[in-house]
């Protein structure tokens, strides 16, 4: 905003066009932006509201600016849980890369021996020997080493979680496979919270008249630092080739589709509602 339009809005603006310049301000000060009016200015605009609807203007803004800096701290925390699921996802996913380039090259040893039973009687000693985390070892048919990372193991713990030597049971909880496809569906609904939050928010400000271009700009750094892809394409959900692969090999893609697209996740009514309603309608904490 020009110095004339601040100007021009102190002399002759209309109650909502100061309370808003007031917010603005504010807001810059408070996220370490320069601030658009000097102390002098300032007080200035503050001290223009005298008529009653000018003060209900001005009182109807600064609860405004209270429920929306409370939205953007709740926002940021949310934020920060979400990229933390993305962290951990990704995390599971170099770890499943590291085991296919593993076997690969465990593979392409093995391969020089072309006897087949000696091939398999080193294949099944090294699968023995040595373990990678979250994995279980096997031989193929045709006696090479192949990781598994979707697998069952037998387990004596009862319903509660506790060792039991009588609930001999088998499960999944161990597989590299389980472990992804939990965090996966964490990053799903953290970022779901988010997104919705942050359209409730978003369409608050509109409702309110309180459209500040600092809030504004703050809420779509959030939505851009979430957006960020959280690995790369091999293991993408809304990628459907590989790249540098033979085409043939596009038909297994969808195997590695484990990281969601989170720009295509869609704003949950009942999340968008309760938030809307219960946090954002209530105003907040009075000071």
């Amino acid at each position: 905003m020009s110095k004339k339009d601040i100007s021009k809005i102190l002399k002759q603006g209309t109650a909502k066009q100061r309370a808003l310049l007031l917010a603005e301000d504010i807001a810059r000060d408070k996220h370490n932006k320069d601030r658009i009016l000097t102390d002098h200015e300032f007080n200035e605009v503050t001290d223009s509201f005298n008529k009653p609807n000018e003060i209900k203007v001005y009182e109807k803004f600064k609860r405004a600016d209270r429920v929306v800096t409370n939205a953007l701290l709740n926002l940021q925390g949310l934020k920060f849980e979400a990229l933390m699921n993305c962290a951990n996802l990704r995390g599971y996913i170099i770890l499943w890369n590291s085991i296919e380039n593993t076997e690969q090259i465990v593979n392409t040893i093995l391969h020089e021996i072309k006897d087949k039973k000696e091939r398999k009687r080193i294949a099944e000693k090294g699968a023995k020997g040595g373990k990678l985390l979250l994995s279980k070892n096997t031989v193929d048919e045709e006696a090479y080493l192949e990781i598994e990372i979707d697998f069952e193991r037998e387990t004596f713990r009862d319903e509660n979680g506790k060792i039991d030597l009588k609930s001999k049971q088998t499960s999944k909880e161990v597989s590299l496979w389980f472990l992804m496809n939990n965090v996966k569906r964490d990053v799903i609904a953290s970022a779901t919270k988010f997104i919705s939050w942050s359209k409730a928010l978003e369409d608050f400000m509109e409702d309110e008249g309180f459209e500040i271009k600092t809030y504004k700009e703050i809420l779509n750094s959030m939505r851009g630092d979430l957006y960020k892809p959280i690995i790369w394409n091999k293991y993408k959900q809304e990628a459907t080739t590989f790249i540098g692969f033979p085409k043939r090999a596009d038909n297994l893609k969808s195997k590695y589709s484990i990281a969601p697209d989170i720009e295509a996740i869609e704003v949950d009514k009942d999340i968008y509602n309760y938030f809307k309603t219960e946090f954002l309608g209530g105003g907040g904490e009075d000071e």
